[in-house]
């Protein structure tokens, strides 16, 4: 007996159709906080007092939403710096000691390779991406604090990845955590330009890789020149 196969959509839950229909709206608004229940019930297909069977409040669907978009990309990060960094050299080497264009090759080959995937991932989330550039800067303090705390995770995951990886001659773990806060929220404003300027992609990407090299190269001769440049 041939068995027929339901092509009926899978069913998706009202926490997620709220928050498909936030994502919607906010590419109109550009902020979270300007939807109303409503509306984004209307949207999502739902009675408005269903919202509060999910969420508090529209910052509580923000944070899931930007808790959604890590828990989809952090790991897949971390793999692909290993990936890129395991093609270029093994892992039997010291930064201090080897060539400095090797060395060189190494980080820029996991630079490049972690760009192009975050910009990517950036594009293929357009508008929680540009939901997430907005209320970094927005009226919200719950959502701002979740922005800098995931870039703080980011951070920390940089640090880690960059010492394991051996990607650079080791800086004071205070540099090291300075130095790669800013460099996630540098690609990560560079991210709403490469989903909103497609003529200008290469370009950007170039950019970004220019950008994290020279902080990475400017950070090292810094430390050559001692710790107490910067105290």
């Amino acid at each position: 007996m041939a068995v027929v196969k339901s092509t009926r959509a899978p069913r998706v839950s009202g926490k997620n159709r709220l928050i498909n229909a936030a994502l919607k709206l906010s590419m109109q608004t550009r902020s979270i906080r300007a939807l109303g229940l409503r509306e984004l019930a209307r949207e999502a297909g739902l009675n408005p007092n269903t919202f509060y069977r999910h969420f508090r409040d529209l910052d509580e669907l923000g944070v899931s939403i930007i808790g959604t978009l890590v828990e989809q990309i952090r790991q897949p990060l971390r793999d692909l710096r290993r990936e890129a960094a395991g093609s270029v050299l093994g892992d039997d080497y010291d930064p201090g000691a080897a060539d400095p264009m090797k060395a060189t090759l190494r980080a820029q080959q996991v630079n490049r390779e972690t760009i192009r995937l975050v910009f990517e991932f950036a594009l293929q989330n357009e508008a929680a991406f540009l939901m997430g550039v907005q209320e970094l800067h927005g009226a919200s303090p719950v959502l701002r604090r979740a922005l800098r705390a995931v870039m703080a995770d980011f951070a920390d995951d940089m640090v880690q990845d960059i010492k394991d990886l051996k990607l650079m001659v080791p800086l004071d773990e205070k540099r090291m955590h300075q130095l790669s806060e800013i460099v996630i929220r540098n690609i990560f404003q560079l991210s709403l330009e490469y989903i909103e300027f497609p003529e200008q992609r290469r370009a950007i990407c170039q950019q970004a890789e220019y950008m994290v090299l020279s902080l990475l190269s400017g950070a090292m001769i810094l430390n050559r020149m001692g710790p107490d440049l910067f105290p």
